[in-house]
């Protein structure tokens, strides 16, 4: 059952990582930003898109849960960066507590069972 969750956590993140890839304008709407010039778009095909989108295939593709742990990282430290931003920027709005609510929700999906064992053993 854990496995499952973990590889629905990878597949939203690649899906997500292909809304920022193919769709940035969209992406951007859904973070609250504007893509507007081509090195906006550029931005968000790369950092949204193509970084996500390898953010979610590398643990489909090798099942390892190392590969599904450091997925769940990457979410953990995006959620990190935005609470050091709310302290820090006054940035204390619902819809950034929502976002850090969102993106450690992908990250306990992504590491839930086998991905935090190894994660745990690692740290050992």
């Amino acid at each position: 059952m854990t496995e499952l969750l973990n590889m629905v956590g990878a597949i939203a993140t690649m899906m997500m990582g292909a809304m920022g890839l193919f769709a940035p304008r969209m992406a951007a709407g859904f973070v609250g930003l504007q893509a507007e010039t081509p090195a906006g778009r550029s931005e968000f095909r790369a950092t949204y898109g193509g970084l996500f989108v390898a953010m979610g295939v590398v643990p489909l593709l090798t099942m390892h849960p190392l590969a599904f742990a450091t997925a769940a990282l990457c979410w953990i430290g995006a959620a990190m960066g935005r609470a050091v931003s709310i302290v820090l920027d006054g940035a204390a709005t619902p819809k950034n507590f929502g976002a850090v609510a969102f993106e450690c929700a992908f990250a306990l999906l992504l590491v839930i069972g086998a991905p935090w064992s190894a994660l745990w053993r690692a740290w050992a």
